[in-house]
């Protein structure tokens, strides 16, 4: 009796704030009747929002000049060198160790719930360092990116770094670029890596007789991802707790077996270069078996882009996402529902595209809903 009365009154008061009856009844009737099922269409969301409404800059996710989105790791003091360092050796070459480290991008959450293909175009690590060592010194970096149980070497080439002019520079500060023209980066970068391990030698040659200055060199590393990408049916995926499922002494008056029909129907104006489809399943972990499976395909279709990548316009889509009787009759068998999220750039990830903080977002949500409203 309590349930039968709380759902003719929410009715009552959803009809009366926003919605509207999509079914008419003789209400003198209604006393015959053992169940009502009434349609109501109710306007629930509206908004408009762009990509620098919902990323919050810091230290590692920034817009540059031009407005692209960049992701920044920065790994400080990954050489610190003095000549002592350099092991006595009867020739004119002398090697260093760097010490091995790694850098943790603490991405292994993600990682582990995500499948497709994936790539970031143009990453570049910025090795900036000061050298005061009078004498030529060639590093070899060996980066290791692991990540989705595989790995990836950067392959890169040793290479000299500056040296001071002495008597008149005792020290020298300056840089040296890793890229997709010297390097792997790309590929590292697109695994995408959890963590990067790194080493390498520091081989030193003499060529003065009587070397003066401080002898110490210094690095660190900037590890630059502008937001210039593509994706091909990249899936993340989750799994949570039923919070369908009602406990068996909760009385709570309304239960998701007391509905006929929940649906919602979404329009979307999409100014961002990436499509998105959703897909919600009941799973009952004792089986291992799906029990119903609710799918919102291309929710978001990807915006058009231009030949540099970047967005020339939007995409309209319209969709309806239904939970039905069936659905809600199957909510008590399950004790898991999986969540999956599969995302595409534009013309499936055939190209580049790059994500600029002015890209927008507009949608209107409505829902209609039919309870099963048991009169006797």
């Amino acid at each position: 009796m309590i349930k039968r009365a709380f759902l003719f009154f929410l009715m009552i008061m959803l009809l009366s704030i926003t919605g509207c009856v999509k079914d008419t009844y003789n209400m003198s009737m209604l006393s015959k009747q053992n169940h009502l099922y009434p349609n109501m269409a109710i306007a629930a969301m509206n908004g408009s929002f762009s990509l620098k409404d919902i990323v919050k800059t810091n230290d590692t996710i920034m817009f540059d000049q031009n407005k692209l989105l960049l992701l920044v790791f920065t790994r400080n003091s990954i050489i610190d060198l003095k000549l002592s360092d350099f092991a006595k050796s009867a020739t004119i070459h002398k090697v260093a160790v760097i010490l091995p480290g790694q850098i943790d991008l603490n991405l292994s959450d993600i990682t582990s719930h995500i499948s497709g293909d994936f790539t970031i175009l143009n990453p570049r690590i910025k090795f900036n360092y000061t050298n005061s060592f009078p004498d030529s010194v060639k590093l070899d970096f060996n980066f290791i990116g692991r990540g989705r149980n595989q790995s990836v070497n950067l392959n890169l080439e040793p290479f000299l770094i500056a040296r001071p002019n002495l008597p008149a520079q005792q020290e020298i500060s300056s840089s040296f670029i890793i890229d997709k023209t010297n390097s792997n980066l790309p590929q590292i970068v697109s695994l995408p890596p959890e963590v990067i391990d790194y080493s390498g030698t520091a081989t030193m040659s003499f060529t003065t007789s009587s070397p003066i200055g401080a002898f110490h060199l210094t690095g660190s590393l900037d590890i630059e991802v502008p937001m210039e990408l593509g994706m091909t049916n990249l899936q993340l995926s989750d799994t949570v707790d039923n919070f369908l499922k009602e406990d068996k002494n909760s009385d709570n008056p309304v239960k998701p077996e007391d509905f006929q029909l929940l649906q919602f129907n979404v329009i979307a104006d999409n100014g961002f270069p990436v499509g998105v489809s959703l897909k919600m399943s009941l799973y009952n972990s004792s089986t291992g078996k799906i029990q119903k499976t609710v799918n919102a395909t291309d929710i978001l279709k990807a915006a058009p882009v231009d030949s540099n990548g970047k967005v020339t316009g939007s995409s309209k889509s319209t969709t309806t996402v239904e939970f039905t009787n069936d659905f809600f009759s199957s909510v008590p068998k399950a004790d898991k529902i999986i969540f999956w999220l599969t995302l595409n750039t534009t013309g499936n990830g055939s190209k580049g595209v790059k994500i600029y903080s002015d890209y927008t977002f507009d949608f209107n949500a409505a829902l209609v809903v039919k309870p099963d409203i048991k009169l006797k």
